[in-house]
């Protein structure tokens, strides 16, 4: 359903957000070997994630053939075949195909991106603060 461009928008935002868990990870307090540990894993788990999306980017681009073809459809107008041309004809397409698909899918999630990342930082968080209550029932 998404165009190249538009997988390429969304995998530039996925990086970077990946990149900002990665600091806000690395950036919490490592008070024991343990947690250390389980933080390096957890920024293991982010990194790969960051690697396997600068894989696809970088396959995306690659691609020119499907990247000029969709810059050519977005930027040149298109017929209706009477001979005159509607600079918004594929814009108003592409919004045609988008409503069809909402229809169709209404209980579609939409951030199942935002699902993963939040995810991957409770459950470091969740860690964390078990680690705390063990070591207050020790003292």
């Amino acid at each position: 359903m998404d165009t190249v461009i538009e997988l390429q928008r969304q995998t530039h935002e996925e990086i970077e957000r990946f990149e900002r868990t990665l600091a806000s990870v690395l950036s919490k307090p490592q008070n024991t070997l343990q947690t250390r540990l389980q933080i390096e894993h957890k920024a293991a788990q982010i990194l790969d994630r960051i690697t396997s999306r600068a894989v696809a980017l970088n396959n995306l681009y690659n691609d020119e053939q499907g990247r000029n073809a969709e810059i050519a459809a977005i930027s040149t107008p298109q017929g209706d075949g009477t001979g005159s041309t509607d600079e918004l004809s594929e814009f108003y397409g592409r919004l045609g195909r988008i409503k069809d698909h909402h229809l169709k899918y209404p209980d579609s999630v939409v951030g199942s991106f935002e699902l993963e990342l939040a995810a991957l930082v409770d459950e470091s968080i969740a860690e964390g603060e078990e680690d705390y209550e063990e070591e207050d029932r020790k003292l």
